[in-house]
């Protein structure tokens, strides 16, 4: 399973990526539980922008992390001036969704780069609509080799119809992996 999800990624996004960067678990939000569990905790923070997927504050209550949020532009984007403001709260963990659940806005590649050279800690891009982006919009499993921090997560649920099978998994640095 995990090399047949790499082998699908790397068809998709134009990644080289191999089992080894691969976590699958029972579901997107098994996957996102257990990196809580790894990174968050009683004395950590995770932010997102709101609004976005109403699960994550769920999540981190299951861990006992912390739950921010930061508003979005009026557009519903995210830019530099966002983030700085995300950064402001001395989080552990970010989470990005893209494109974004309920208002379809996709980060902007330039904005995760950003966040990634300004952040210290786990960026976590939910990428459970990843499918249904505009043709030629890069994933963010574009910039895994050079972030051992990012994890990219991905289900079968949305775009395959497949949410009866609970197929969701992570992508990510295979140190990180390992850990989770």
């Amino acid at each position: 399973l995990r090399a047949d999800l790499a082998n699908y990624l790397n068809a998709e996004s134009q990644v080289n990526l191999t089992a080894k960067n691969i976590w699958p678990a029972n579901g997107s939000n098994e996957v996102m539980q257990q990196l809580l569990q790894l990174s968050g905790g009683p004395d950590k923070k995770l932010v997102t922008f709101d609004p976005t997927y109403s699960m994550y504050e769920d999540y981190c209550h299951n861990t006992f992390t912390q739950y921010l949020s930061v508003a979005r532009n009026e557009d519903f984007t995210i830019d530099k001036e966002v983030i700085d403001n995300a950064l402001a709260l001395s989080p552990d963990i970010i989470v990005l969704t893209s494109p974004n659940n309920p208002t379809g806005t996709v980060i902007d590649g330039s904005d995760i780069d950003y966040l990634l050279a300004s952040f210290s800690g786990v960026v976590l891009v939910d990428e459970a609509y990843a499918e249904f982006r505009t043709a030629g919009t890069p994933s963010a499993l574009s910039k895994l080799d050079k972030n051992p921090r990012l994890v990219v997560v991905r289900t079968m649920s949305k775009a395959f119809s497949y949410a009866g099978a609970r197929v969701g998994y992570a992508a990510a640095n295979p140190e990180l992996i390992d850990a989770m």
